[in-house]
């Protein structure tokens, strides 16, 4: 299915896991669907990499919606792994919270060449065992960006095995900016 990645907070939010793959990343339409997701209620937000959007674009984002910006952005629970190890560790600490799960660029630190490839591997295997998991109690949403790399080509269907749902986004804007015309 291909679809806009702001279409992702309207699709049906059920104990299911959706696997979102982008071609690139857009940080003004992350931060519409973080803010969008804030809006309906807590999540986790676990951000691997350098996805999560600085404080200043998500108050600017909250503020088109509503004048209770501060309470909004207590909605996320946010986690940053700096390693895969870390990435198995805040899944599971989400584990004990009902709330849903949004994972940003999830294999990130699975490129680390620094890590060793089995070891890699055999934590990808338990991440993906922990969000399959997380999935019977509560929705999981995780975003990648296609990477034209092996590993990617090694990791990727791994991942797809635990999705329920694999949709392909497409850029586009939210909404449109327009200024009216001063006559």
């Amino acid at each position: 299915m291909n679809v806009s990645l702001s279409q992702i907070p309207s699709l049906s939010f059920s104990n299911r896991v959706l696997l979102a793959v982008i071609q690139e990343h857009d940080g003004f339409v992350i931060t519409e669907l973080i803010v969008r997701l804030a809006l309906r209620g807590y999540f986790h937000l676990i951000s691997c990499g350098h996805w999560l959007p600085d404080q200043d674009s998500l108050r600017r984002s909250v503020r088109r919606y509503t004048v209770a910006v501060n309470e909004i952005l207590d909605h996320p629970i946010i986690g940053r792994p700096a390693t895969c190890l870390q990435l198995r560790d805040q899944l599971e600490q989400a584990e004990r919270q009902p709330h849903p799960v949004l994972v940003l660029n999830f294999l990130h630190h699975f490129f680390d060449p620094d890590v060793d490839l089995t070891l890699r591997q055999r934590v990808l295997e338990q991440c993906c065992q922990q969000i399959k998991h997380l999935s019977l109690s509560k929705p999981v949403v995780i975003l990648i960006q296609y990477l034209p790399i092996e590993e990617y080509q090694q990791f990727f269907p791994l991942l797809c095995s635990v999705a329920d749902e694999i949709i392909e986004t497409t850029t586009e804007p939210l909404t449109e900016i327009s200024q009216p015309s001063l006559l």
